[in-house]
């Protein structure tokens, strides 16, 4: 089978590209022929032994093309012939009803963006949204105070472009309404797109899943100061790794929490982005400065290093996080997880068994639950073991890979 991957940017920078260096391997090993649709310029040799072929349309990243670019892509697509292509993300409409045109076409949706128009569910006043998109994001956006990414005051005409905004995601969802099938990472987030019109036999979760074994990613070395920082106590150990931005990742709350433990710690923030700067001068007026570490970026050998390193993994999101990824990378390492109960997160984190599920923002309890963790490391080795088992059922590469290979083949018409 021939299969056209289309994915944004083609080299490793976040989790969609994490996710095409597995899935694309495995799918060329299985015997398909690969090519790849991207947008940004591709990363010189990035898994070359693998693909066929790139296509790079920087056109994708704007608004709409026009006749003549919709038929070039199309023309570009056919000379490869695709029995189905495998779309990760691409937000040009045009570019959209020219690829349904060509093949049959499976569009994985990873986040909120294609359906929020405020791109991550979350209103300015902290609260979540629990309405599909439509007129309750216009009743935010100018009767209250709006949303994260859509408010007034990000608008220089606040009649015409929120409308717009709004159209253009109708338009995206009927158009990735005429795809073979879609798929998304948890039941939540099929919820949020049934909510907004999708056919529920179209419609499918197929959870993320991390490679089998704790040796699938290499450890790797730890910068310097994170190796000092070790090297200065041997009290437990929490580790979070965390996109530094806000309100969504909670790193804040976090902080809040570390604050009010009663038992001795020691915490590691693994992740880099705007806040930063301001994420360590609340750990120092918290007075963490000499309990928390923050890492900056770290690749994955170092990740894998610190989770072996971790008696507790917490995840302090306060969005709805359309799966969190932190769960089952932990589980992996036999590692017991503590987070707020939002988005896809109760779908991997049974409470009390693998975990603590806890009330979003509640840094109270969430206090509670990491102590009681760090106090009895008995029941964190069985907590650690019980979300290793359910990261073996549920959360498994070849799960993932037989789904994914079953629904490709079967929109091919194979």
């Amino acid at each position: 089978m021939k299969i056209l991957f289309g994915i944004d940017t083609w080299g490793l920078v976040g989790g969609t590209e994490r996710y095409a260096t597995v899935v694309v391997p495995a799918l060329a090993a299985n015997g398909h022929e690969v090519s790849v649709l991207c947008r940004h310029e591709p990363e010189p040799g990035f898994l070359s032994e693998h693909i066929q072929s790139v296509i790079h349309e920087p056109a994708l990243g704007e608004a709409g093309l026009s006749r003549a670019q919709a038929r070039d892509l199309a023309r570009r697509v056919e000379e490869l012939a695709p029995d189905v292509i495998y779309l990760q993300a691409l937000r040009n409409i045009d570019a959209l009803d020219a690829l349904v045109g060509v093949a049959p076409l499976v569009r994985y949706v990873h986040d909120h963006t294609l359906f929020c128009p405020g791109l991550n569910k979350y209103h300015e006043n902290g609260d979540l949204c629990t309405s599909p998109m439509g007129s309750a994001c216009l009743d935010y956006y100018y009767l209250k105070q709006g949303c994260i990414c859509f408010k007034q005051i990000q608008h220089g005409n606040r009649v015409t472009e929120p409308l717009k905004i709004i159209r253009d995601r109708m338009h995206e969802i009927e158009a990735t309404a005429k795809s073979s099938h879609v798929l998304t990472n948890s039941f939540y987030m099929r919820d949020e797109l049934l909510r907004v019109g999708f056919a529920p036999e179209k419609t499918s979760v197929l959870y993320y899943f991390t490679q089998s074994g704790t040796d699938a990613q290499p450890k790797g070395e730890l910068p310097e100061a994170t190796e000092a920082f070790l090297a200065q106590s041997g009290a437990p150990l929490i580790f979070t790794p965390a996109r530094l931005t806000l309100p969504d990742k909670g790193v804040d709350f976090l902080l809040t929490t570390l604050a009010s433990l009663q038992g001795e710690f020691r915490a590691i923030i693994a992740g880099s982005g705007p806040v930063e700067e301001y994420l360590r001068q609340k750990a120092i007026d918290d007075g963490l400065a000499d309990r928390v570490h923050f890492t900056g970026w770290l690749g994955s050998p170092g990740m894998e290093t610190l989770y072996s390193l971790a008696d507790v993994v917490v995840c302090p999101s306060v969005w709805n996080e359309p799966f969190g990824l932190i769960g089952i990378e932990a589980y992996c390492h036999e590692k017991p997880v503590v987070a707020f109960g939002v988005g896809g997160i109760p779908e991997w984190l049974d409470d009390g068994e693998t975990g603590y599920l806890i009330e979003r923002k509640n840094t109270g309890a969430m206090a509670e639950a990491i102590d009681r963790l760090i106090a009895d490391p008995e029941l964190a080795r069985k907590f650690g073991q019980a979300g290793r088992d359910k990261r073996d059922r549920e959360f498994g590469y070849d799960r993932h890979m037989e789904t994914l290979e079953h629904l490709l083949l079967t929109a091919a018409g194979a």
